[in-house]
């Protein structure tokens, strides 16, 4: 009969690649071999088995497995533990040698790794305070060769512009032939374009949840539970799943709806610390139509452009004021504020500058709604004639014989386009001077950079598109007119409305001394196309 009697619990744990060696690896295997081994020493009783850490890296300590181990270590329920290698029980260099060296011994535990005939007890267990560091840091290198293995493999996938997240975005679902494409989620897809066109319409993203919520639509996560799929999120807050006003913002900004896919975005810095930190933009990996889209560009330019601006909404449609997010002061460019005022009974609302309401550093440029309500509807009317008269001439010059044509000037024009670029960012790099001598308030400074910010992509996206037109120059003229559908889907309308404000209007600028400007949305593509019948035009008659 042995002096002592040792509770022994068996630890056994298996990662993902430690599944590439098949069933000699896996977790039935691992306890056989230390029940085996138990069954041949009467000193060994078996207490506890720790075989939950299925999935897990060798080089995380924080395994539950491992945890609910070590607790018991320390209330004194086992005192000895058992695996089938030292591999199991973990592949951080540092912290086996940690536990082995010092931990185990501080708490009277005895450790046995069955396979590389190692026991804390045996006699010239000493001796192996030379070989086992070298065990250990061999497990160590090799988990670093896998992980460096999966992040490559993982990054060549990336740039393929193959898919490689755990779970498909909510409007996609994986492909049941490739799990690295993404296909269309038809009932998700629904609600993904249904959110973005309620957005553009003019409802506060709050207001698209509660509909939603009321409508009684499955939130993202538990349509995947729905779907089957084994789901968790840190984004949860309540028992049943709401949409909040987070879950819609993520969706109206995620590009994946363009059909482009950005990911990288996250990751752990080596393959011993496991905090998933954000990465620096430029790391990121982006790949473009690599799976079906759900909205066009120009709706989700949209929409981003809308998402930067302050929207207010309205308390008894739950709709955004009409004029919200368009509206500004004509000479300090801040913001306009909606105020309403009470008068005999009467109710009258008026924007005002809305520097001038906080800090009463700029005139008030008060307009009433109602007269402005009138000025821009008439402008628009107007704007959408001048372009349909334009389109008419258009479509003119194209019936023409080839040789008729003036090939237009795309080279003078894109040109011009980029030297407005360079002013722009000179501009931008001048701010900082501004605001380093005071001439400008941070707010201003920050008011400024994002305003030039805006408009070096606005001409940037020009540049390119007017290179496209370039390459068909020669033989289709102006043919390119896609810009003209915007206008012309509102030829007949009868009143303004929020959704024409979103699809034609950038901005309008209220002066103090009641001017109203109006810039338009394609006002470049509109601005080439009327150079384009100037310059036809002037052409002399011989050459017609």
């Amino acid at each position: 009969m042995p002096e002592k009697i040792y509770r022994t619990g068996i630890y056994a744990r298996l990662s993902r690649e430690d599944n590439e060696h098949g069933e000699s690896n896996s977790i039935s295997s691992q306890k056989a071999i230390c029940m085996e081994y138990i069954s041949r020493h009467p000193d060994l009783e078996l207490v506890e088995i720790y075989d939950e850490d299925d999935g897990y890296s060798g080089t995380n300590m924080e395994r539950p497995g491992f945890q609910r181990m070590l607790q018991d270590m320390r209330s004194g329920k086992i005192d000895c533990a058992i695996s089938k290698d030292l591999s199991r029980f973990s592949r951080n260099y540092i912290e086996a040698g940690n536990y082995l060296e010092k931990i185990f011994p501080s708490l009277g535990i005895r450790y046995i790794a069955v396979n590389d005939c190692y026991d804390s007890l045996a006699p010239g267990s000493a001796s192996d305070a030379i070989t086992l560091p070298f065990k250990n840091l061999v497990n160590d290198i090799y988990c670093r060769d896998i992980s460096v293995k999966i992040r490559t493999n993982l990054e060549v996938k990336r740039r393929k512009g193959e898919y490689v997240g755990s779970f498909a975005p909510y409007g996609y679902q994986k492909s049941t032939e490739d799990k690295n494409r993404l296909v269309v989620d038809d009932d998700a897809a629904e609600i993904v374009t249904m959110i973005f066109g309620m957005f553009k319409d003019g409802f506060p993203i709050l207001r698209i949840a509660q509909r939603l919520n009321q409508s009684g639509v499955p939130t993202p996560m538990e349509h995947k539970r729905q779907q089957g799929v084994r789901f968790q999120t840190a984004f949860r807050r309540r028992d049943v799943p709401q949409w909040e006003y987070n879950t819609i913002a993520r969706i109206l900004k995620n590009e994946v709806y363009l059909g482009n896919l950005t990911q990288g975005k996250r990751g752990t810095p080596n393959h011993k610390v496991h905090d998933i930190r954000l990465k620096d933009e430029a790391d990121w990996i982006h790949a473009e139509a690599t799976h079906e889209a759900l909205i066009s560009p120009d709706d989700f330019m949209v929409v981003s452009e809308l998402l930067k601006r302050d929207m207010r909404a309205a308390d008894d449609s739950g709709q955004h004021y009409l004029f919200s997010g368009f509206l500004y002061c004509g000479d300090c460019k801040q913001g306009m504020v909606r105020k309403t005022v009470t008068r005999s009974g009467k109710k009258y609302i008026y924007y005002v500058c809305g520097k001038h309401r906080k800090e009463k550093n700029c005139s008030p440029h008060s307009f009433s709604e109602n007269r402005l309500r009138e000025v821009v509807f008439h402008a628009i009317h107007d704007q959408i004639e001048t372009v349909m008269h334009l389109d008419q001439v258009l479509a003119f010059i194209e019936r023409l014989p080839l040789e008729k044509r003036k090939s237009f000037n795309y080279e003078a024009q894109i040109v011009k386009v980029e030297e407005e670029i360079e002013r722009y960012r000179k501009l931008k790099l001048r701010l900082y001077e501004d605001l380093a001598d005071g001439v400008i308030t941070k707010s201003e400074y920050t008011e400024f950079r994002n305003a030039y910010t805006a408009r070096i992509e606005e001409k940037s996206e020009t540049v390119e598109r007017m290179k496209k037109e370039q390459a068909q120059a020669a033989t289709t003229g102006m043919t390119n007119r896609a810009w003209v559908k915007a206008f012309a889907q509102f030829q007949n309308i009868s009143e303004l409305d929020r959704r024409v404000l979103v699809a034609l209007v950038d901005r309008i600028f209220i002066y103090e001394n009641k001017a109203i400007e109006i810039q338009f949305k394609y006002r470049d593509e509109y601005e080439l196309a009327l150079r384009y019948v100037q310059e036809f035009e002037e052409r002399p008659a011989a050459a017609g």
